[in-house]
């Protein structure tokens, strides 16, 4: 289980069906509690899974047309990860973690190299491309949001918060950011990161998921 295509691993164990013979659980799920699932994108001609873990791991398997999976990969952190996202071409997974540290994991060389660093654990990741430009947006609790070219060490751009970064989405031209201190905060993103709104949530708590 060391690479993602043209491993040699017939690891199709039989799922286990569930209480009402719909669910199928995945072989060789992680040891701790999951983080984080995303199916890859519609530019891969398969369908794969990643999911991110409490066990410091990030793990990939192949979803079979019968709903089987096959475990293809994983890869690790020094602590655990919190978020995972996919490349818009499915060629790679971004990861983030409470080791202060974002990686990337090339799927067809299998190499895993850090792309981001912070001062404090890393909560969310987002792949982004648009027209003019492409990143990684990775936001922290340490209160900033960062804007990575995967290719060089320093952040394009770095935005600095209130309050610690809980959530985060992605769609389109807008990025939503959400805090400890109830606030959401978008971003339009198509002349580089600029603040677009901010909003104060009714909710008597801060969001965990937008």
């Amino acid at each position: 289980m060391t690479t993602l295509f043209g491993l040699s691993n017939n690891t199709t164990a039989a799922n286990t069906l569930g209480s009402n013979q719909k669910d199928l659980e995945v072989v060789q799920p992680p040891d701790d509690a999951i983080s984080c699932m995303k199916f890859s994108p519609i530019a891969l001609p398969q369908t794969y899974l990643i999911a991110s873990s409490w066990a410091n791991d990030i793990r990939c398997w192949e979803i079979q047309p019968n709903g089987q999976t096959v475990a293809k990969a994983i890869q690790k952190h020094d602590a655990p990860i919190l978020s995972c996202c996919w490349s818009d071409d499915g060629s790679k997974v971004f990861t983030a973690s409470c080791d202060k540290t974002a990686k990337m994991w090339d799927l067809q060389a299998n190499t895993f190299v850090q792309i981001a660093a912070h001062d404090q654990p890393i909560r969310t990741i987002h792949y982004i491309q648009r027209p003019s430009y492409t990143c990684v947006m990775t936001g922290s609790w340490d209160r900033t949001v960062k804007f990575w070219d995967t290719r060089q060490a320093t952040p394009l751009k770095q935005l600095t918060l209130n309050e610690r970064v809980y959530a985060a989405d992605v769609y389109g031209p807008m990025a939503v950011i959400t805090t400890a201190d109830r606030a959401i905060q978008v971003y339009s993103l198509d002349q580089g990161p600029t603040e677009y709104k901010k909003i104060e949530s009714l909710l008597k708590y801060q969001h965990r998921c937008v």
